[in-house]
């Protein structure tokens, strides 16, 4: 085992789900600022931004390499894997094994920038009935991804807590089991529990930890201000992943973490990333005119590590 003064804590990243809403001008972004150039100046504040956008279709090459030339090396993305596989085929399928390779072929040219793929299950993705697509997936991995890809899996539906085994397969395939903060709102669909009320929701299946606080969608927001008061939450996401990463360093590993907020989960994610900084130690975004400032980006030294999910 490592001298416990040579032990690193990992990196701990907070940013949001998608970095491209009108919403934000005005608040991230200068007013005007194109669509064109808001990745570029969303990196200037946040180290880690969740691609939204390949959850509605598969990235083409091209596009995939404008996100690498418009952001610093030290920049971290993660992206959803297209629906159409998920919630579409539910994984199930040589067709939908097919196209989870290409996308996973085309979204590695992000190299030591891609943080980690996530497989949104919706609540429509239950057990027992799709335990077959997931197993099929869990198999297929090593064999259609780079070794060093990191992958974790959001289950949306509680029947996922009673499934046996699923944690030793989750654990065996290295994919994390994201904590999440989802609200199915007026919907007919029960939620996940959450981490933070509910132990057996607390999974601990990688190396590194994926955290989504998404809220719910159906809530009226204007991007630009808290209109729901999450901060007892926050407090309790913090300390859980502060206590997280304390054992991690205890048992003499350094893990990273992941952590992604949406708009609704709050009102304005850019202010819930902010508030969840201060709460985890880390310095707060600066709004406005300030957000010309430097970006707090991971420095070199604390490059993430790409350990073989």
């Amino acid at each position: 085992m490592n001298d416990p003064a040579e032990r690193t804590p990992g990196v701990l990243l907070v940013g949001t789900q998608g970095f491209s809403y009108d919403g934000w001008n005005g608040l991230l972004y200068p007013p005007g600022t194109r669509p064109a150039d808001r990745l570029a100046r969303y990196a200037r504040t946040f180290p880690l931004v969740e691609i939204d956008r390949t959850f509605y279709g598969p990235p083409r090459a091209s596009e995939v390499d404008r996100w690498i030339s418009q952001t610093p090396e030290t920049f971290r993305f993660t992206a959803k894997v297209p629906r159409q596989i998920t919630h579409d085929a539910r994984l199930h399928g040589p067709d939908a094994l097919r196209q989870l390779e290409g996308f996973l072929n085309t979204i590695s040219r992000l190299g030591d920038r891609l943080g980690a793929v996530v497989l949104q299950l919706g609540p429509g993705f239950q057990f027992p009935r799709d335990a077959d697509g997931l197993s099929s997936a869990l198999h297929l991995l090593p064999t259609i991804a780079p070794q060093s890809l990191r992958v974790a899996v959001e289950f949306r539906h509680p029947s996922w807590i009673e499934a046996p085994e699923i944690e030793a397969r989750l654990r065996e395939a290295r994919v994390a089991w994201v904590w999440n903060d989802w609200d199915p709102g007026p919907n007919p669909w029960a939620a996940m529990p959450r981490a933070i009320d509910e132990p057996r929701a607390f999974r601990e299946t990688a190396d590194f930890a994926y955290l989504r606080l998404t809220g719910d969608h159906d809530i009226t927001i204007d991007y630009q201000t808290i209109t729901i008061d999450r901060a007892a939450d926050l407090r309790r996401w913090a300390a859980l992943i502060s206590k997280w990463r304390e054992e991690q360093m205890k048992n003499g590993r350094s893990s990273d973490v992941f952590v992604l907020l949406n708009n609704h989960y709050s009102g304005s994610s850019p202010r819930s990333a902010s508030a969840l900084r201060q709460l985890l130690d880390l310095p707060p975004v600066q709004f406005g005119a300030e957000a010309d400032r430097p970006s707090p980006t991971v420095p070199a030294s604390q490059a993430l590590r790409l350990p073989g999910f």
